[in-house]
């Protein structure tokens, strides 16, 4: 059940509350209404804490993206609370969705170091990171895209992630909030509705905690991993200023190559293994390069050495 002591107690746990300025990234919906109305109620606990909001309009729905924008500022006048409205204009042809989102982060992020802010809470609920597993579970995916939706990540934060959307359904009613209900969310056009559609038949309570543990486990299990990989970095490369420099005998000692060499250089951009592979067996002085992030990896005795390409 959604309740302000649960989300004030956790979000205690997560944040440094010396740092006292949150941005709120509402969309009119009822996830973020909620949210809103929580970070109302914390802000009468929490001395000195500033809340502002922050609220896209990408102009995609006609009258309702209006109406949400003008229920936002209705809501912000009425609290006393600074609101922040960044309206959006498309022109390409890709993904609205995808545009969408970077578009908003990229806003997001101006705003935070603009401004002096600490962090930006969003609205995301336990839904959200069931969803977000199947999505990337029917795309294919490593360990990390199956562990749900972080609490926290950098300046994000998510203090609604552990409450379905149930719950969340429940606080609104039972606090007569008012919200706009985003009418592509029954589009069956998106994946993510999709699934939605096909849980909403087997989604209990039962079915929520179930996943809570999950993703709880999944996290633990992930931090093992990060710690693992950690050591295994130390005894395949080793760091300076502006090069990384890969230990052939050592790559060549370890079980897993292509999955180790995968995880250490595709962050680089090397995202094809067998080239990498060749590479090791190659002689020296061959190089393989990263156009797009700008990196070459060269072949030396004994090594490879991973560097920034140099610009003629």
């Amino acid at each position: 059940m959604l309740n302000l002591k649960q989300v004030l107690t956790k979000l205690k746990k997560q944040i440094n509350f010396k740092k006292k300025k949150i941005y709120l990234a509402v969309s009119g919906g009822v996830d973020s209404i909620v949210l809103l109305n929580i970070f109302l109620k914390i802000r009468i606990k929490i001395r000195r804490l500033i809340i502002e909001v922050l609220h896209c309009n990408f102009n995609l729905r006609g009258i309702d993206s209006k109406q949400e924008e003008e229920l936002i500022k209705k809501i912000c006048k009425r609290n006393q609370i600074v609101y922040h409205i960044k309206t959006f204009s498309f022109t390409s042809n890709k993904s609205i969705q995808i545009i969408a989102r970077k578009l908003r982060f990229v806003w997001f992020k101006k705003m935070l170091k603009t401004n002096g802010f600490n962090y930006i809470a969003l609205g995301h609920n336990l839904n959200d990171s069931i969803e977000t597993f199947f999505i990337n579970l029917k795309r294919g995916t490593s360990f990390k895209g199956i562990k749900g939706i972080v609490y926290k990540k950098k300046y994000l934060i998510r203090p609604l992630i552990d409450f379905s959307r149930y719950d969340i359904l429940k606080y609104a009613k039972t606090n007569n909030l008012s919200w706009m209900e985003d009418k592509s969310n029954n589009s069956q056009k998106y994946l993510r509705n999709k699934i939605r559609k096909d849980l909403s038949n087997i989604l209990d309570q039962n079915f929520y905690e179930g996943f809570k543990k999950t993703f709880i486990f999944l996290k633990e299990e992930n931090f093992i991993l990060k710690n693992h990989f950690k050591i295994i970095a130390k005894y395949l490369c080793k760091k300076t200023k502006n090069k990384i420099f890969f230990f052939i005998n050592n790559i060549l000692n370890i079980n897993l190559i292509k999955f180790y060499l995968y995880r250490y250089l595709s962050k680089y951009g090397f995202l094809n293994i067998k080239d990498i592979l060749k590479i090791i067996i190659s002689k020296n002085g061959k190089k393989i390069f990263s156009k797009d992030l700008n990196y070459v990896l060269l072949k030396k005795p004994n090594k490879l050495i991973l560097m920034k390409e140099r610009k003629k």
